[in-house]
C-alpha cells in the first residue's frame, strides 16, 4: 500500500483537515460566505441583475472563444461612460448605447466584435480602419491584433457621436 496522501480541496474551502496517527481524517468545514453580486463589486454602477447576466453572458464569451477581448472591451465601455442596455444571453451578446451630443450609438458585443446595425451610421463605420462589413452591420474586430485598433475605433466613434 502507498504511503501517499492526496488532497483535492475545492475551491473556496475554509476550514480544517486532520490526519491522525492511525489514517483517520477528521474534516471540519466552515460554510463559505457567498456574495451576491453587487452595484459595487467588478462592474460600479450596475444593477446587481444586471452584473449578474454580464458575468454569466461574459463566462460563455470566454467558453466560446478563449481568446476573446470581451471582458476588456466591456470594461473599457463602461469606463469610457457607455451603458449596458441588455444582456442578451439567447443571442450571445451585449448591448452597449452611448449618448453622444448629436448621435446616440449602439454597439452589440460578441466574443468576435462590437457591431452596427444602424442604416443612418453605416457610412462613418465603414470608414473606420479595420471593420469587416456585412449586410447590414459593420464589425469591428476584438481580439488579438485588432485590440488596440478595436479601442481606437470606441474613441472615433464617440467623438463623432458627441460632434
Amino acid at each position: 500500500m502507498p504511503n501517499d496522501l492526496h488532497f483535492h480541496i475545492p475551491v473556496g474551502f475554509s476550514g480544517t483537515m486532520t490526519v491522525s496517527n492511525d489514517g483517520q481524517v477528521t474534516v471540519t468545514s466552515t460554510a463559505p460566505t457567498t456574495v451576491a453580486p453587487t452595484a459595487s463589486s467588478s462592474w460600479p454602477g450596475l444593477d446587481p441583475d444586471v452584473v449578474a447576466d454580464l458575468e454569466e453572458m461574459l463566462k460563455r464569451q470566454k467558453d466560446f472563444d478563449p481568446t476573446t477581448r470581451s471582458r476588456d472591451i466591456t470594461t473599457a465601455l463602461i469606463e469610457r461612460g457607455w451603458q449596458v442596455f441588455s444582456v442578451n444571453l439567447k443571442g450571445a451578446y451585449i448591448l452597449f448605447k452611448y449618448a453622444g451630443k448629436e448621435h446616440a450609438v449602439s454597439l452589440y458585443l460578441s466574443s468576435l466584435d462590437l457591431n452596427n446595425a444602424k442604416t443612418a451610421q453605416r457610412d462613418f463605420m465603414k470608414s473606420l480602419p479595420g471593420v469587416d462589413v456585412h449586410k447590414p452591420d459593420v464589425r469591428v474586430p476584438i481580439n488579438g491584433a485588432a485590440y488596440d485598433q478595436a479601442l481606437d475605433n470606441i474613441a472615433a466613434i464617440e467623438k463623432w457621436a458627441d460632434g
